[in-house]
């Protein structure tokens, strides 16, 4: 099978992060595929070896350069290729007809049911190209059974189409570094709304007034974000308890993750939750939300809070903090089966079935 993925929207780091290990997991297949993966010139990831790169210069306005690159660079190597199938790594990729299939890959959609975490011009544009993409794909692979049963809720004429789950792997964790020994700490999450970090500081001011709350690093904030946090927990009191950081390096997030006793991940709303998984193959205790791909991933291995409001996330806490050994070791087992090969075996699976179908299905091209 010969497949070109269009990477041309990697720039941050969930998206960087998921394509590089799917990439290492293909190369675990026992298959003859051929996979050229176009990238622009700012996206890092380490690609392995088998994995024919095409740099594009996109220019300095990243958006229209990326579109132009899409409009031009993608159809052309899949025509100078003779394709069997193009994957785009976001549903947002090339809309010109193609001589082959086209599949894309969906995480999730946040943006239409918790609108309220999106600027009204991100909405916007994601909400206009991922319809676009919608409609012209002959495969969507999602990243969880909770992104597929969205998707069809919400456009039920995908049920005509080839629309797939392959869950996300968690086996990349087996390389990162070993606990270090320090005294006990949890760990949270601010990057984004959905990740509930003021909830998570509300458990703690009530965990600290009872005295059973644990030194707390807070990771993922931007510069503003992160002062704003700095005054709240001065003023409750916590600045000496909670400890808000910027982004890290892969080495230092790594790091911190690893040597956590407890990852507190409260989100409202996961397409995946890798997080999750990554603490559960750890052997990490995890407190998690009752949210669907939550509860998809973590399997019932996980502490589960009985609601939404911080008492339910401090009792959910002291719960995880009691886990016994036996518990932790079923939690890791569970984990064991979220590999990068086989979300690359699910995903091929997908294309395959797109180029069996023929082309046009979707009526893309």
């Amino acid at each position: 099978m010969r497949i070109v993925i269009d990477g041309l929207p990697i720039r941050g780091m969930s998206v960087a992060v998921v394509v590089e290990h799917l990439l290492h997991g293909w190369m675990q297949l026992d298959t003859d595929d051929e996979l050229h993966l176009v990238l622009g010139p700012d996206a890092e990831l380490v690609v392995p070896p088998g994995v024919t790169v095409h740099r594009v210069d996109i220019g300095r306005r990243h958006y229209l350069g990326r579109l132009r690159a899409q409009a031009t660079v993608v159809p052309r190597l899949c025509r100078d290729l003779s394709a069997d199938v193009m994957l785009g790594v976001l549903p947002s990729t090339t809309i010109n007809p193609l001589r082959c299939p086209r599949a894309v890959i969906a995480w999730d959609l946040r943006h239409e049911l918790r609108p309220a975490q999106f600027g009204a011009r991100a909405r916007l544009l994601r909400r206009v190209s991922y319809n676009i993409g919608f409609r012209q794909a002959d495969a969507i692979v999602t990243i969880s059974e909770r992104t597929r049963d969205d998707l069809l809720a919400s456009r039920p004429w995908l049920a005509k189409r080839i629309v797939r789950a392959a869950q996300l792997g968690g086996d990349h964790v087996d390389t990162w570094p070993a606990p270090r020994p320090e005294p006990r700490y949890a760990i949270t999450f601010g990057q984004w709304g959905n990740k509930n970090v003021d909830l998570v500081i509300d458990a703690w001011a009530a965990l600290h007034a009872r005295g059973e709350a644990l030194p707390l690093t807070v990771v993922g904030l931007g510069e503003q974000p992160r002062r704003e946090l700095q005054l709240r927990l001065e003023a409750l009191g916590l600045d000496e308890l909670v400890r808000p950081l910027p982004w890290l390096s892969d080495t230092e997030f790594r790091e911190r993750f690893t040597s956590a006793a407890i990852v507190v991940f409260p989100s409202d709303f996961e397409g995946f939750g890798l997080p999750a998984v990554e603490a559960m193959r750890l052997g990490i205790p995890v407190v998690v939300t009752p949210e669907p791909a939550l509860l998809e991933v973590t399997g019932g291995r996980a502490v589960v809070m009985r609601g939404w409001d911080a008492d339910a996330l401090v009792d959910a806490v002291l719960a995880a903090s009691r886990l016994s050994p036996e518990r932790l070791a079923a939690a890791q087992e569970h984990a064991s089966g979220f590999t990068w090969a086989r979300t690359a075996e699910h995903t091929r699976s997908a294309l395959a079935e797109a180029i069996g179908a023929g082309h046009g299905a979707a009526g893309g091209g």
